[in-house]
């Protein structure tokens, strides 16, 4: 029997959290959870009041609640925002759990968020993701119970249920 309850997705934007959690939540039975925006009103703010005037430090705390609020349940997938590492609360609560590390290049993070076309120049955006992956890959390795690169993984070619099968796998399931 798993000794893990939970399992944690972590990464970048683009990187296919939301597939994948998914995926793995149908493999094992399990609920998968949005964190980016279905718990937010479990906690009882709208992300505007989140954000707020006390800005990224009170979305960091509402990051932490939603996180820790996670931790009573069993039996969930949760994708996380992008930002979740960015914390010393969240990090040493995602150390606590079976955290997966997603993984995404700038290039294919470019790619898959194409059609949500950013206001800034490509080139400018492309190095606003390489500031974050500077900024974030060591935190996410850091909480990470195990990592998997999403950047060959798509539903048309069996990487992503590969991935599914490995982290599966490792939860001893």
């Amino acid at each position: 029997m798993s000794q893990y309850k939970r399992i944690f997705i972590i990464g970048h934007s683009g990187a296919g959290k939301g597939i994948l959690a998914k995926a793995v939540a149908e493999k094992l039975g399990w609920q998968f959870l949005d964190a980016d925006f279905s718990l937010a009103p479990s906690i009882g703010r709208s992300m505007s009041e989140i954000i707020g005037d006390q800005g990224e430090k009170a979305f960091h705390h509402c990051l932490s609640e939603i996180l820790s609020h996670q931790l009573s349940k069993e039996n969930i997938v949760v994708t996380t925002d992008d930002s979740i590492v960015c914390n010393e609360k969240c990090r040493q609560l995602l150390s606590s759990e079976f955290t997966v590390n997603l993984k995404v290049s700038t290039a294919v993070q470019l790619e898959r968020m194409s059609h949500n076309r950013p206001l800034l120049p490509l080139a400018d955006y492309a190095a606003f993701l390489d500031r974050l992956h500077h900024e974030r890959d060591a935190l996410y390795e850091q909480v990470a119970s195990f990592s998997v690169n999403s950047d060959l993984a798509t539903p048309d070619n069996n990487g992503l249920e590969e991935h599914v099968l490995s982290i599966v796998k490792a939860i001893g399931k």
